[in-house]
């Protein structure tokens, strides 16, 4: 496997409509699942900027509750700053959202995947989402609601490519708001990737289950 490089065959397939749909449904699910109560806690400190946005990034990849398997990437994925609060004077031309949640398929076996989407539009409203305060844990009725979280991990970009990691305020499933997700899905997107991250199922052992299934 190797770095930007390392896409699998076909990881620029999925369409547009199907993601945008899923995270819709999703962010409506939270939104009538009573996951919600009193906001919580003062805004973050104002994000650092970083070079580049990086989903594939240590704290990233881990915050999507995957583990990065050096073998995936020949690409180094250095740390990045902490998520934070838009900094004033900040004016962002563009997002990436980081999902988790696709697998991809090669010759090694079935991969653990991070979802890259670029997204653009009006900015304004999700700077304004992103704003919103964090709501207090309120677990009841969440074992109920989708598991996935809808938004991940939230980069901005500005105009000369540099990137700050925003913080996303949770819901009190301890997921991203849905109105964070709403204005995610009204944004347009440019172009979806598919990263390999972590083996979670070897080739030989995806062929014994395979002839296990064929056996009489």
């Amino acid at each position: 496997m190797s770095g930007s490089g390392d896409v699998l065959a076909g990881s620029r397939d999925r369409p547009r409509r199907r993601i945008a749909a899923q995270t819709s449904i999703a962010a409506a699910a939270i939104a009538l699942s009573g996951c919600t109560s009193a906001a919580v806690g003062s805004a973050p400190a104002p994000a650092e900027t970083a070079i580049a946005a990086d989903c594939l990034a240590p704290q990233v990849v881990q915050s999507l509750g995957l583990v990065l398997d050096p073998s995936a990437t020949a690409t180094p994925h250095p740390d990045v700053p902490a998520a934070g609060s838009v900094p004033e004077g900040f004016a962002p031309s563009a997002a990436i959202q980081c999902l988790a949640g696709e697998t991809l398929t090669d010759v090694v076996g079935v991969w653990d995947a991070v979802t890259v989407r670029r997204l653009e539009g009006d900015l304004a409203g999700l700077v304004d989402a992103l704003a919103r305060p964090s709501m207090s844990p309120n677990p009841s009725g969440c074992a109920d609601s989708p598991g996935a979280d809808p938004v991940g991990e939230v980069w901005l970009i500005d105009a000369m490519g540099r990137a700050i990691r925003a913080a996303v305020p949770l819901d009190g499933c301890g997921r991203g708001r849905p109105e964070v997700a709403a204005v995610i899905d009204r944004l347009d997107e440019v172009e979806a990737t598919h990263y390999p991250v972590r083996l979670s199922r070897a080739r030989l052992a995806t062929d014994q289950v395979g002839h296990a299934d064929q056996s009489p």
